[in-house]
């Protein structure tokens, strides 16, 4: 960090060793998952920097994690992916300055008392998963697994000192996804199941045990210098039924459980030898009938040196991280050097 107004941030630092069957990555790395636009439900491995996600979009709000990785290369084209990351790190709202970020969602009022997980000290609790991909026909596809903790805190009210704990409970996460071409557009799908999660309680300012899935299909077309896409979206929340507590709390705070659908849309073009870019994003939440939209239009300047505007706009409000940005409407330019 140079100062609130900008910071130096490495993309990747990491030692790679490869042979014709195996590959061994470690270090301060950023793995991928999944193959939806934006919201990608099985993306879990890297915390988020929440104000780069609204302001840049997911590639550029992956926080680097300390990660090693082993990639076997099978027969039939098949890949088998294991990691652990052995040192928790939280999401952000904002890596500048979080306290006066307009994108911290955090409760405002009392002081936040953090409490992360010891995972770094117990082998049992460190992070990790799994991952094959493979190729069937013309379709590519993978299942994939991964337990690990929130990024994002559940908040819970101290009553004896007026207080907010801030804890990041375990997880885990069994998804998939697929893609595929026909003609021209690409066809593409992923769904995560969190069989094991944690529910955010507002009413009662705590969290709850449960569980929740989130899934959607989308399809995206290029074209030249053109690129559209297209996705919907589902999620679903609910408490976990063997926990009389938790069944308990969901029937005095009916927004503990949820359930939502988007509409998400998004549009690229480069020019002038892709020295100039412009991109538009949208989502629209049908379920609380929220919506964001942002424009960015990129201009390079010399060899890894770009001028950036970006805009976004919120409508709606609701409870849910979306709908709670309503008055966070954003104008911003910035100059990008890449060495």
């Amino acid at each position: 960090r140079l100062s609130s107004m900008g910071h130096v941030r490495p993309l990747d630092i990491y030692a790679e060793a490869r042979t014709r069957f195996l590959e061994v990555r470690g270090g301060m790395s950023r793995i991928v998952w999944g193959r939806l636009d934006e919201f990608q439900p099985t993306d879990v491995v890297n915390p988020i920097d929440l104000s780069r996600f609204v302001t840049d979009g997911r590639a550029e709000a992956r926080l680097l994690v300390p990660i090693v990785r082993a990639r076997a290369f099978l027969p039939a084209s098949a890949t088998l992916e294991a990691l652990v990351t052995p040192r928790f790190r939280a999401g952000v709202f904002d890596e500048l300055r979080e306290s006066t970020s307009p994108f911290n969602l955090a409760p405002k009022g009392l002081p936040l008392v953090r409490v992360t997980p010891d995972v770094e000290w117990n082998p049992r609790r460190i992070p990790g998963g799994a991952r094959l991909s493979a190729t069937t026909g013309r379709v590519d596809w993978s299942i994939s697994t991964f337990r690990g903790n929130r990024a994002f805190p559940i908040y819970s009210a101290n009553g004896i000192v007026p207080s907010i704990t801030e804890t990041f409970p375990a997880f885990t996460m069994v998804g998939g996804d697929f893609e595929t071409a026909r003609g021209p557009w690409g066809i593409r799908g992923e769904v995560a199941a969190f069989t094991k999660d944690a529910l955010q309680s507002t009413r009662f300012a705590r969290g709850v045990s449960g569980r929740s899935w989130q899934g959607g299909v989308g399809v995206d077309r290029k074209a030249g210098a053109y690129r559209v896409a297209g996705d919907v979206l589902w999620a679903s929340a609910s408490v976990d039924p063997d926990s009389p507590e938790a069944v308990r709390i969901a029937a005095l705070d009916p927004d503990v459980e949820h359930h939502s659908l988007s509409l998400v849309g998004s549009a690229d073009r480069s020019f002038v030898k892709d020295t100039r870019r412009v991109r538009g994003f949208a989502v629209y939440d049908a379920t609380h009938r929220t919506s964001f939209s942002r424009f960015i239009a990129a201009v390079s300047l010399g060899d890894n040196v770009w001028f950036e505007t970006s805009a976004g706009l919120f409508l709606g409000r609701s409870a849910e991280p979306l709908g709670r940005l309503t008055n966070e409407d954003f104008v911003y330019a910035r100059l990008k050097v890449f060495f």
